[in-house]
């Protein structure tokens, strides 16, 4: 399925206004986790939308910024929240967005434990030992401690996530590229078999299924490492990785200006 880009204005501006309708009960603290994901998933689809209409990056790392905080706000507030680190994609939002403060808040509050039969191990450890490396000071010998972890939890299976995990905590600039080239690549095929099935819906299929999120995090890791990266990468292009714009302030996701 193939869409003109005549629609993306409308996903963008749909997007917006569904993440205004939750925007109440975000501030309040009384959205459930799963609204709270939805919320966050328009912020991203639009920010994506954003960079594919103006050809620039701030309305991109605005919107990813705005997720992040967000999601450090419902956090904090929550009241037994069914946290699911695996699932903490506004982690990423903030990570790419380059919001350093936005990150850590969101990974001081993750649940430190993996939840069996709610998530799968790999996903945890994965995020889990970003999260520990790079934003809650872990020991080297904890995040080693954590991909041995997470290599015992794939059980022979291969994860191009645990490459680039691996690459990071030994600063391997080679090993990063091509283990992420591999996670950008089995993430664009899955995609592409998504849309020829008619699974995925019109808005994704425009937007997340052609820019990741993820990737742009993982990029911006690696250059925290000092490691060499390439300008550009497989749904990552180089526009992405401009400085967060001074528009995206701590309280910015209070209001959602079109």
């Amino acid at each position: 399925m193939t869409l003109p880009s005549e629609f993306l204005p409308v996903f963008v501006h749909n997007a917006l206004g569904d993440a205004a309708e939750l925007l109440p009960a975000v501030r309040a603290g009384t959205i459930s986790w799963r609204k709270m994901m939805e919320f966050c998933q328009h912020l991203r689809l639009a920010g994506i939308g954003s960079l594919f209409l103006e050809g620039t990056s701030e309305g991109l790392l605005l919107r990813l910024f705005q997720s992040g905080r967000a999601f450090g706000h419902y956090l904090t507030h929550a009241v037994d929240a069914p946290i699911r680190t695996s699932q903490c994609a506004p982690f990423f939002d903030a990570v790419a967005a380059d919001d350093v403060e936005g990150a850590t808040l969101v990974a001081r509050h993750a649940r430190r434990a993996w939840v069996q039969g709610e998530e799968y191990a790999e996903d945890f450890y994965f995020v889990e030992l970003l999260m520990q490396h790079f934003f809650l000071g872990a020991e080297p010998h904890q995040c080693e401690g954590l991909l041995a972890r997470y290599e015992q939890a794939l059980k022979g299976a291969e994860d191009a996530r645990w490459g680039i995990c691996k690459a990071l905590l030994e600063s391997d600039g080679k090993a990063f590229g091509e283990s992420l080239s591999l996670f950008l690549s089995e993430r664009a095929d899955h995609f592409q078999r998504q849309v020829r099935k008619d699974r995925l819906a019109p808005e994704l299929a425009v937007t997340v299924a052609h820019f990741c999120v993820e990737g742009l995090a993982l990029v911006r890791l690696a250059e925290r490492k000092g490691l060499p990266t390439e300008e550009d990468y497989l749904h990552v292009p180089s526009i992405a990785r401009e400085p967060l714009p001074s528009t995206a302030r701590a309280d910015s996701w209070l209001q959602l200006d079109p």
